[in-house]
C-alpha cells in the first residue's frame, strides 16, 4: 500500500457525503425500532436496512470523488 493510497482512504473517511449517508441510515434505523413491536422484529429489519444504507452512502461517496 503506497502513502496515496492511504491518503485516497483518508479523503473518503473524512467527506461530508458519508457523514449525511451514515446519519441518514442512523435515522431510518432508529425509526424503524421506535415502530417494530418487538425488539426483534426491530433487529431483524434495522439490520439489513442499516447494512444497505452504510454500502450507498459509501458508494454516493465514491461516485461524487
Amino acid at each position: 500500500m503506497a502513502i496515496l493510497d492511504l491518503l485516497e482512504l483518508g479523503d473518503l473517511i473524512m467527506s461530508w457525503r458519508l457523514y449525511v449517508g451514515i446519519a441518514i441510515t442512523a435515522a431510518i434505523c432508529f425509526g424503524i425500532m421506535q415502530v417494530a413491536p418487538t425488539d426483534t422484529v426491530g433487529w431483524a429489519i434495522s439490520i439489513p436496512v442499516g447494512l444497505i444504507g452504510l454500502f450507498l452512502s459509501f458508494r454516493w461517496q465514491i461516485r461524487n470523488d
